[in-house]
């Protein structure tokens, strides 16, 4: 059987964003082509943002402004597409990508494999929009991989059968694990989006407290998002900008400077009151990938990956003070912050590494293919 031709779609507006779909397109080992721009995406890689726009305008006239018949404009291109590529098989990024094309794949017999990654399978009102898409995706000749075991029963509530779904988060690259941290640092780092998923006021109340006992601690602050100015008011209001550090957005390159400086990874995650939660957080597996000790919640996939008093701490959504007292804990036992980093360096890389996710998907695929 010749390699098959894949179609890597994924909703970013303006770009393909996200690891997941970075990693596929430079390292899944078959023929890629990739498409960007919405659940039915309809912009090759690459294409610049004065094309986007000429083709947006165009589409918007042809429809008559009419959102029906623009996405009948849409979903003719991709079949366009699917045609003149020859794809093989179409892989998604998110369910509800997966969804949103299934009916154009239907009709050309094309198999579709779809990450599940957390919003679209948790936040109320996306699962309300999508029951039907996902259920008549279930239907199918489909692949789902969820990144964290929390969301197997729903997708199975939908119809997916067992034999349609696989469990493999996203792991870590070799860089990850070449990292010594240094442990003597008395220094926290955070990195993610500042949503109320990731509660960033809960870490940087928790480090407040840690600093009564340990003054000279340190914490780093990674990621942008909506709360960074409640985050930013919450550290003057604390009187700690001398200890707190938010530095934005970082490239790998970065994270890996900061993971070697640092000697403790904290991610305090929570369900929002929207139902929106966590897949599995890429950052936590990198961190445990380096030899971080990580204190982070009882949340969704990170039960998974940090195994509580062995790799790190886990505590229970929104409770401030463990989260505070097993960091001070942690300071306070530098043998035992050592053995949680390098237990978990061990653990990340027998069962999250890059590899062994990439090579999940890539058999997820060949099956679809010859179904």
């Amino acid at each position: 059987m010749k390699n098959p031709k894949i179609l890597i779609v994924t909703p970013g507006l303006n770009k393909p964003m996200g690891p997941f779909v970075r990693n596929y397109i430079d390292k899944l080992p078959f023929e890629k082509v990739v498409l960007f721009g919405g659940f039915v995406p309809y912009f090759y890689l690459n294409t610049s943002l004065r094309k986007q726009k000429l083709i947006r305008y165009l589409f918007t006239i042809l429809s008559l402004m009419n959102q029906k018949r623009l996405e009948k404009i849409i979903k003719k291109r991709f079949k366009k597409i699917l045609l003149k590529e020859k794809i093989d098989c179409v892989v998604a990024d998110y369910l509800n990508t997966g969804g949103a094309v299934k009916s154009i794949c239907e009709e050309l017999n094309i198999p579709i494999v779809s990450n599940v990654l957390g919003y679209e399978i948790n936040k109320k009102d996306v699962l309300d929009g999508n029951k039907e898409n996902y259920s008549n995706l279930a239907n199918y000749k489909s692949f789902v991989i969820p990144v964290a075991k929390n969301m197997i029963p729903k997708l199975k509530n939908f119809g997916f059968r067992d034999e349609q779904i696989l469990y493999s988060p996203i792991g870590a690259n070799e860089d990850f694990f070449k990292i010594t941290p240094a442990y003597n640092a008395f220094q926290f780092l955070a990195i993610g989006r500042f949503t109320a998923t990731k509660a960033p006021q809960i870490s940087i109340e928790a480090f407040a407290k840690v600093l009564k006992k340990f003054p000279q601690a340190k914490m780093i602050f990674a990621g942008h998002g909506e709360l960074i100015e409640d985050c930013k008011q919450l550290i003057e209001n604390l009187q700690i900008g001398d200890r707190i550090e938010l530095v934005g957005w970082i490239n790998q390159e970065e994270q890996l400077d900061l993971l070697s400086k640092s000697s403790i990874f904290i991610q305090h995650s929570v369900t929002a009151a929207n139902g929106d939660a966590e897949g599995t957080p890429v950052a936590i597996i990198e961190a445990s990938a380096a030899g971080l000790p990580v204190v982070s919640t009882k949340h969704s996939g990170i039960v998974d990956t940090i195994i509580d008093g062995k790799t790190g701490f886990l505590v229970e959504e929104h409770d401030l003070d463990s989260m505070a007292e097993k960091m001070t804990f942690l300071l306070e036992n530098q043998t035992i912050m050592k053995e949680f980093g390098q237990s978990g360096k061990e653990f990340i890389r027998q069962n999250f590494s890059l590899n062994k996710h990439l090579d999940d998907v890539t058999k997820t695929i060949l099956k679809a293919v010859k179904l």
